[in-house]
């Protein structure tokens, strides 16, 4: 691999600056801590380990970083694997053995618990509590618009949760960053991504979400929506809330 490894006056305009922000505002990272990367094979979670270990190696964050991969299937890791050689952090693999009758209702919800179990079973025993996940502003968009159409319920998720078994804590630092740009981030720094295609990729709820929100950019002639929605959701104006009228 032919990763770019040196410090690069780019970055904080890039990512730095808004990565940062999120760890200082959310406290996502403490100094000492082990963080695990949940490293899926897609271009966020790489971008995600790349930028973690950036901020490790060249700002003033301390902690230690690992990466943990939940195979699901048959396909070669040694992209993944090599890119945590390559970067000097230790790689961790488990394996979820998922039956061939999976139901195609709430396929991705089922799915994302049963790797969410997979990893605490994982980083038991290795006082690993924080997994961070590649999520990003247009995930949180997307999330939105789910909740208040499938769920009549306004919300997303937030950048810092325990989960329900109180394990293993998620954050997610690159709540800042949208889309476009962790793409480019992942072209720019040569990023590996396994060649895994999840049969429900085109026809999930999350990508009819995300063409609708990609409608609306084009009707409203404008790039940042997504960072937008996560800027309103950090300024919720609770005295026009419905919530407010009801009985107690």
């Amino acid at each position: 691999m032919d990763i770019p490894k040196n410090f690069n006056n780019d970055c904080g305009k890039w990512f730095i600056t808004d990565v940062i922000r999120a760890i200082t505002k959310y406290s996502l990272i403490e100094t000492g801590e082990k963080i695990c990367v949940a490293l899926s094979g897609g271009r966020d979670s790489a971008t995600l380990l790349y930028i973690l270990w950036y901020l490790k190696t060249y700002s003033h964050l301390d902690f230690n970083l690992c990466a943990l991969h939940v195979l699901i299937d048959d396909y070669d890791t040694k992209g993944l694997s090599g890119l945590c050689a390559e970067l000097g952090v230790k790689y961790l693999e488990s394996r979820l053995r998922v039956g061939k009758c999976t139901p195609a209702k709430n396929v991705c919800s089922i799915c994302s618990h049963l790797k969410r179990g997979a990893m605490v079973e994982a980083l038991k025993g290795t006082g690993i509590r924080k997994v961070a996940f590649g999520h990003h502003a247009d995930d949180v968009a997307e999330t939105l618009f789910m909740n208040i159409v499938f769920n009549r319920r306004l919300g997303s998720f937030t950048p810092k949760v325990e989960i329900p078994e109180g394990e293993i804590i998620i954050i997610r630092p690159l709540v800042y960053l949208d889309g476009p740009l962790i793409k480019r981030l992942h072209t720019y720094f040569k990023l590996p991504a396994v060649l895994h295609i999840c049969p429900y990729e085109d026809t999930g709820v999350r990508q009819s979400m995300r063409r609708a929100i990609s409608g609306i950019e084009e009707q409203l002639e404008m790039k940042d929506f997504s960072r937008m929605v996560v800027s309103a959701l950090e300024n919720v104006d609770l005295s026009n809330m419905w919530m407010n009228l009801q009985d107690k």
